[in-house]
């Protein structure tokens, strides 16, 4: 069963902090129903890393994969939560046990390994099972500060290429005017772009 929630809706009198985030009130069936599982080897030869006590990741979009169903979902659109919805959500891992894992096969219990390895004499890996409920969400004005980098990156673009071309007017201009006052009548753009970038530099500024 996914996790409903439902964003805040603020007026433009509203002194809120949605740059640092606002939290959103989750009750305490949100935050008992399981999202995600992971699951780490108990074998340290074979896990890098292994959690101590609790597990915490935040992520900005559902967590099912292409293949469930949507595990976040905004109640009012009827989705999973995407990265343009603003929202940070604190996951908080805690260890549910160990279960026994084979290729192709659901987990297996304690129980479910102990049967197969007295009908089979095989033994089965463990893992550590890590189950993730949402301890915390914060709305943020994350599209519109998107949206405002989007168009601030645009107006830094086109400023550059303004002052490329300015720049360019101006060492044209200068090697023309340069090279009219060397008796030159008719240079050629690159001679005179050459000429002007020349003494834009300082080098055909001598006395």
């Amino acid at each position: 069963m996914p996790v409903l929630i439902n964003t805040k809706e603020f007026d433009g009198g509203t002194q809120v902090d949605l740059e640092n985030g606002v939290p959103l009130d989750l009750t305490d069936d949100q935050r008992q129903q399981v999202v995600l599982t992971k699951y780490i080897s108990n074998n340290p030869a074979r896990a890098d890393w292994q959690p101590e006590g609790e597990w915490i990741e935040e992520v900005t979009s559902d967590v099912a994969s292409r293949k469930r169903n949507p595990r976040i979902v905004l109640e009012k659109e009827g989705r999973g939560v995407q990265i343009d919805d603003g929202l940070i959500i604190r996951l908080k891992g805690t260890l549910s046990g160990l279960v026994g894992i084979l290729p192709g096969q659901p987990p297996m219990t304690e129980a479910q390994v102990d049967a197969y390895r007295d009908a089979t004499d095989q033994a089965v890996p463990m893992y550590q099972q890590w189950d993730f409920r949402v301890e915390r969400i914060l709305q943020t004005n994350g599209p519109q500060a998107r949206e405002a980098l989007a168009r601030s990156e645009d107006q830094k673009r086109q400023a550059a290429q303004t002052d490329m071309y300015n720049a360019i007017a101006k060492a044209f201009q200068q090697g023309q005017a340069a090279m009219n006052q060397e008796g030159e009548i008719s240079p050629s753009g690159e001679q005179a772009y050459e000429k002007g970038t020349s003494k834009l530099a300082g080098g055909g500024s001598k006395k």
